[in-house]
């Protein structure tokens, strides 16, 4: 196993032992190249992930989550790479007339970061049909779980909360904390990619499937379980680029690969608790 990362959010105690290392970032077509030779799947997970931090940066956020992963296909194609499995999100659904989420909807990204997945999307398509390669492509829905980033200004809500809880200060709930999201733990994504990266799945698509749970969890209960002086940040500062309810239809996804979450949000949280 070989990992590439240029440290920009990940950290090297989080490496596995066993896995070498390359540092450098996606956006060196030439390194790619050369850390994919024999390669015989692609994970790719590489991105700036944060809504804000897209509107922020749409530029800088644009080549990191739409050239580097340009490169990234192209250097598995040149590698002759059998399977890419690519991160997206279910942030490209932006809002619907529905709160489930199923595959064949009409997609509204409200964000860069949205847009900057589907094109990654459309390309992975593109790739497929033009070269022959065989592509998977998850959405993930808010995956949450222990080593979660919990600093600086794009931690997500899981994380801030944590971190605040951590220095007595008030859990900050923007809006009025109803907003609910379909939270999946990061062993239910891991068990994805792989069932992804091992199915006989045909050459010449990008297999797109839903990778999150079915049940509804707001803002509100995750700060009342995580405990603590709860403020509400009003009106809410991230107004219409934040969908307000959105779970997972994953159906095609246990046709497909076989898989489903085996982890409630409750046990998953439980976990990150008592590690923190």
């Amino acid at each position: 196993m070989t990992v590439v990362d240029d440290y920009s959010e990940g950290k090297r105690e989080n490496l596995h032992e066993d896995a070498e290392f390359v540092q450098g970032s996606i956006l060196d077509l030439d390194l790619l190249k050369s850390a994919f030779r024999n390669a015989d799947c692609i994970f790719h997970t590489a991105a700036w992930a944060r809504v804000p931090r897209s509107i922020e940066d749409p530029i800088g956020t644009h080549n990191v989550n739409v050239n580097g992963t340009l490169n990234v296909l192209q250097a598995a194609r040149e590698s002759n790479v059998r399977r890419i499995v690519y991160s997206s999100s279910s942030s490209v659904y932006g809002d619907q007339e529905t709160h489930v989420m199923s595959e064949d909807m009409n997609l509204r990204p409200m964000s860069p970061y949205a847009l900057h997945k589907l094109i990654g999307e459309q390309y992975a398509t593109l790739f497929a049909s033009l070269f022959d390669l065989s592509i998977v492509s998850l959405r993930y829905f808010n995956v949450f779980g222990p080593r979660q980033v919990t600093e600086g200004a794009y931690a997500l809500v899981i994380g801030k909360f944590l971190a605040q809880k951590r220095v007595g200060e008030p859990l900050t709930v923007y809006g009025d904390g109803e907003q609910t999201r379909a939270y999946t733990f990061v062993t239910d994504v891991v068990r994805a990619n792989i069932l992804s990266a091992e199915a006989d799945l045909p050459s010449g698509e990008n297999l797109i499937l839903n990778i999150g749970t079915s049940k509804e969890t707001s803002v509100n209960e995750i700060a009342q379980t995580i405990g603590g002086e709860i403020e509400h940040i009003t009106p809410n500062p991230r107004g219409e680029f934040e969908e307000r309810r959105k779970v997972a239809d994953y159906a095609k996804a246990k046709a497909v690969i076989g898989w489903e979450p085996y982890v409630t949000f409750e046990e998953g949280l439980k976990i990150v608790l008592d590690l923190s």
